[in-house]
């Protein structure tokens, strides 16, 4: 589902521009079994700062990018979700996909990924 949600946004450039870097940090911090500490709480920045209208999508990448150089990683081997991470969430990658009864247009595609992303922020414990 999550391959098709992401061909859905490259099939949808203002959708891409506008909610791709939330989409790949919400389904992440969803599945963060594999990733480093030092990328979840990339992740949960870019929510935060993304829905609070503070950085944009070229911000968080030149940070990444400044970030994870060197010995800091994104990928983990063996890293296991931080205690307490939910395991159950209100909204998944499922309800972010577009409706069979919807047509497909960038505004709905990203109401519903910054819907998503609103449900991961209010689950998430200790967020940036």
């Amino acid at each position: 589902m999550f391959d098709q949600l992401l061909a859905h946004e490259y099939a949808l450039p203002e959708a891409f521009g506008a909610v791709h870097h939330l989409t790949v940090a919400v389904y992440s911090l969803q599945h963060p079994r594999g990733y480093s500490r030092d990328a979840i709480r990339m992740w949960q920045i870019i929510v935060v700062e993304s829905l609070d209208g503070i950085s944009t999508p070229a911000n968080f990448l030149e940070r990444a990018r400044a970030h994870f150089t060197g010995g800091i990683r994104v990928r983990e081997r063996g890293a296991e979700p931080p205690e307490g991470w939910p395991r159950v969430w209100p909204l998944t990658v499922v309800d972010a996909a577009t409706p069979p009864d919807e047509t497909s247009d960038a505004a709905g595609h990203i109401a519903r990924v910054r819907a998503w992303a609103s449900s991961i922020r209010e689950a998430m414990p200790n967020v940036a």
